[in-house]
């Protein structure tokens, strides 16, 4: 038979379980609502990026169909220097780019 002592001493155990649980649930319920509001948080930034990619879109065949088409794009896309490339190394190519011109539009002026 089980003793009053015991019977005390078990709904201690419990009492004391039951207060670790309560304590778990109130921690798990202040993390969802945590996530929550984190979950919002990022829901709404990415609300705006996307309104920002269809801005986007939208502008970008306005400006494609201003841009005049060249045969000589492909050559600039094709020898496009890599992203290791530093920036005064651009500025060659394209200080290279633009004495190349010179000289055909100083031949084509002298055909005339």
């Amino acid at each position: 038979m089980v003793s009053e002592k015991q019977i005390i001493a078990l709904v201690e155990r419990f009492e004391h379980k039951l207060e670790l649980l309560t304590g778990m649930y109130a921690e798990a319920k202040k993390q969802i609502e945590q996530l929550e509001r984190e979950n919002n948080a990022l829901q709404d930034s990415l609300r705006e990026e996307q309104k920002l990619v269809i801005e986007l879109r939208k502008k970008t065949p306005i400006q494609e169909k201003n841009t005049p088409n060249s045969k000589d794009s492909g050559i600039i896309v094709k020898d496009n220097p890599s992203d290791k490339n530093t920036n005064a190394e651009l500025k060659q190519q394209l200080d290279e780019y633009i004495r190349e011109l010179e000289r055909c539009i100083a031949h084509l002026s002298s055909l005339s």
